[in-house]
């Protein structure tokens, strides 16, 4: 194995798995910058008449079968219900039971509940996971379970490397607390309701066959549309795609520890007396419960000084959502909520605006959301003296968490903070 040094000195390999592999050159730095973007295949239509092929099929087996998917393909899914989320161990069931093996997964995010993939990983159904890992397959995977080497990527970094070609989908499943017979779908209505399906938008876009699973079907048209019905194939209605209660974690709460108060007000009041805080300001703020503390004294100061943040950039949690309301703040941009009420405002709030996977943080687009932001702040599990962050594993290199957007909004806020108490 041939490793070379990026640009923060790290040794590298140049080569893992037959994938070449191109170092990291620095922020903006992008020799990966030239040719055309990949293209899906062109789809057949749907006539909707008798005789016509339809959309809506009777099982999840049968519209695997339709698609094609065979062994050593790729299926990706979203993470918008997180650790309520059903759909990933439904399909990958559905998946070895039809005999399929060597997929490789391509979630957004995976999370504790989706533990049943190892036993899945163990019998070769799976091969390989490109996406973020939390709990418990994280861990499988670090002790070098997973026959192949795992791929991490940032939320910005999965978007552009789909749209690159980098990773190709086979076959997109995307799980929709709503959709239509025809496969306009979105996240707002129904018992699953999870908000935006902005992660989703990208595979339904890009993926060569997609599936759309829900348990709120309703008539043509359903509105509001995230996933349009262009880009879908086959829709099934399941008993239940997820539970919404769990998109709330122990890392979308705010904290109550002492120490951890203390560190998210010297953190806003550094924010404070920074140069970016001024009428029409922006920041993001991450999950973790220094974070939501941080938003929280952040909005006392506004209505101390008599300022107006211009938008907050999500995930979105009800803190945000009060400040908007309140009118500190002018939008929200949201990729993901991270609670109910945040949900409700998604739904409701015409401020309150979805923003796909592309427009956030893909550094091959031509407008990243993060490139105008003043403030990100940002939680993690270590940081060193030199301000090397980590936030995949802890000290003893167990990867339990997601990578998340860290690295996107770090090169393209004017300030990038992580909050996260040292001792």
């Amino acid at each position: 194995m041939k490793l070379v040094k990026n640009a923060v000195g790290r040794l590298v390999p140049t080569e893992i798995d037959g994938r070449k592999l191109t170092p990291f050159k620095g922020a903006f730095t992008d020799p990966l910058a030239k040719g055309v973007r990949a293209a899906p295949p062109i789809p057949k239509s749907h006539p909707e008449h008798e005789g016509g092929e339809k959309k809506l099929l009777g099982s999840l087996k049968e519209a695997i079968k339709k698609t094609g998917l065979e062994n050593g393909m790729t299926i990706s899914f979203h993470h918008h219900l997180r650790d309520g989320d059903y759909v990933v161990n439904m399909v990958v069931e559905a998946c070895a039971e039809l005999g399929i093996k060597d997929l490789t997964l391509a979630p957004s995010a995976l999370f504790p509940c989706h533990e049943p993939l190892i036993e899945h990983i163990k019998s070769g159904v799976v091969r390989n996971i490109q996406g973020s890992m939390n709990g418990p397959v994280g861990e499988f995977v670090s002790y070098g379970n997973l026959p192949t080497c795992a791929i991490l990527r940032t939320h910005g970094g999965r978007v552009r490397a789909i749209e690159d070609g980098d990773l190709h989908i086979n076959v997109a499943f995307i799980g929709a607390p709503c959709a239509d017979d025809y496969g306009n779908a979105n996240g707002v209505y129904g018992p699953s309701a999870c908000g935006p399906l902005a992660y989703g938008a990208i595979d339904a876009q890009y993926a060569d066959k997609v599936i759309v699973l829900t348990d709120n079907l309703v008539r043509y048209p359903c509105l509001p549309i995230s996933i349009p019905s262009t880009h879908v194939d086959y829709v099934i209605e399941v008993d239940k795609i997820g539970d919404p209660e769990r998109i709330v974690s122990g890392t979308t709460r705010i904290t109550r520890s002492p120490a951890r108060l203390y560190t998210a007000k010297l953190a806003a009041q550094f924010i404070k007396e920074s140069p970016y805080f001024v009428d029409g300001f922006s920041f993001q703020t991450g999950a973790g419960g220094i974070s939501l503390a941080v938003t929280k004294l952040l909005g006392d100061y506004m209505r101390e000084d008599g300022i107006q943040a211009a938008f907050i950039n999500g995930g979105i949690t009800q803190f945000a959502v009060e400040l908007f309301h309140e009118g500190l703040v002018e939008k929200l941009l949201d990729g993901q909520v991270f609670d109910t009420k945040a949900i409700a405002s998604f739904r409701d709030d015409l401020w309150h605006h979805e923003t796909p996977m592309t427009m956030y943080a893909n550094i091959h687009s031509k407008g990243c959301l993060v490139n105008r932001q003043d403030i990100g702040f940002l939680g993690a599990t270590e940081v060193d003296v030199n301000f090397n962050v980590n936030v995949n594993t802890h000290s003893d290199g167990l990867l339990l968490h997601g990578i998340g957007g860290h690295t996107d909004v770090a090169a393209g806020a004017k300030l990038s903070m992580i909050v996260i108490r040292i001792s």
